[in-house]
């Protein structure tokens, strides 16, 4: 009869304190790996603190009481959002050369991903999933299944996954914010697996706004994040959300000289991985504009032609750069290199690299029409020489592959 009635002031004190976390009707599995939320992981550390003491003692112990009113906000933060965050693996099979012993499935990268919608896509990085054989999603109830890819954004560094197979119930998703209204100085959390450790919280803020990071395709990706919050390897593909919860970017990359955290790490806007992952779900690839040209790297044509601005390479046939009688660089008969058109200007902006270029573009759509200002330039004995300087309009076409 004691016992019970010690049982019954536990449980009053175990659903009193799920409800001043804003835990209560959640299903929890995992105590011991979640570093905060678990009712269990709380009741645990009450009763060693206490001494095993008497439930009476306990029940006025209030686990967060000591808590401010902000860590109070964190810890529920934490709590709803770690549900939809997951741990993804890509796997790879690998044979011993030496031996006959079958091929072993191995792991080689792995990341983090969060739950987009309620038909079970995952979003997470190109790179986390890049070359992958197979890709195993761990749930933060340990649940592993296998995942199958809808598609991919190599240039946006974006991925998209399908898991349910198996599934008794989908993880909810994530609320949506927006990157358009965001400050610098206001509060950014990260959650993810940095180093294989499940469902880490770190948090910072917003350090700067619009910055470009090279992309693994040699495109820029434009408009990203910068946040303090601690970012580390397995960070990638992970979600960086504001203060209410609500995803504002898809953490990507951090700056540091040694690779892990130095403090700026890098974040996709929310609304450009909206855009494609919107694409990858109805169309399976991602379709944007493109001149259809071809272009040089920009050290060539700094450094081995002497001018600035792109250098345009190849131009394919039928494209709107073709149409608009944009020449390519092509070899005479005679062996010399006779130099294509020279992008100095789009849309009355100047062009300098490649990048002013990419700006621009990632700002047009399917059927508009650009102004380019090209330069013509002609090699001789003497080097090379201006020979003049037009303006041509060329309307947008879709490109799914590596031009412009």
């Amino acid at each position: 009869s004691t016992r019970r009635t010690q049982a019954m002031r536990f449980a009053r004190l175990t659903s009193r304190w799920l409800h001043a976390a804003g835990l209560r009707g959640r299903s929890w599995v995992r105590p011991a790996s979640i570093a905060v939320g678990t009712c269990a992981g709380v009741a645990l550390t009450a009763e060693s603190a206490l001494g095993g003491a008497a439930p009476e003692a306990l029940a006025e112990a209030d686990p967060m009481k000591d808590l401010t009113e902000d860590e109070r906000r964190t810890v529920r933060l934490f709590a709803s959002a770690c549900e939809s965050v997951c741990f993804v693996t890509s796997m790879r099979q690998v044979r011993d050369m030496f031996s006959f012993s079958p091929a072993l499935e191995m792991p080689v990268g792995s990341g983090s991903g969060f739950v987009w919608d309620d038909k079970g896509h995952v979003v997470t990085n190109y790179h986390v999933v890049q070359g992958a054989q197979e890709l195993r999603v761990t749930l933060p109830n340990q649940e592993s299944v296998t995942a199958t890819v809808v598609g991919t954004d190599p240039d946006r560094d974006i991925a998209v996954l399908r898991i349910g197979n198996g599934l008794k119930s989908l993880p909810k998703p994530l609320p949506l914010g927006s990157s358009t209204r965001l400050f610098v100085g206001q509060t950014t959390y990260a959650i993810g697996n940095p180093f294989g450790l499940d469902h880490t919280l770190t948090s910072g803020v917003v350090s700067g706004l619009e910055r470009d990071v090279m992309g693994r395709t040699g495109r820029p990706i434009t408009g990203c994040i910068q946040t303090d919050a601690a970012l580390n390897p397995g960070n990638s593909g992970g979600p960086l959300l504001d203060s209410r919860g609500r995803v504002i970017g898809l953490n990507t990359a951090i700056y540091s000289t040694s690779g892990a955290n130095a403090g700026v790490g890098m974040a996709i806007p929310i609304d450009s991985v909206r855009l494609s992952v919107d694409q990858l779900i109805t169309k399976g690839r991602v379709e944007r504009a493109s001149l259809g040209v071809r272009m040089a790297p920009d050290h060539f044509t700094q450094h081995r032609i002497g001018v600035t601005g792109v250098l345009v390479f190849e131009v394919q046939p039928g494209s709107g750069a073709a149409n608009a009688g944009v020449r390519g660089t092509r070899r005479l008969k005679n062996g010399v290199l006779q130099l294509g058109d020279i992008i100095v200007g789009i849309n009355k902006r100047p062009v300098k690299t490649s990048l002013d270029l990419f700006k621009v573009m990632e700002t047009t759509a399917v059927g508009d029409s650009v102004e380019l200002e090209l330069l013509t330039v002609k090699t001789d004995d003497f080097g090379v020489r201006e020979e003049g300087r037009r303006t041509v309009h060329v309307r947008l076409s879709g490109m799914t592959g590596p031009r412009m």
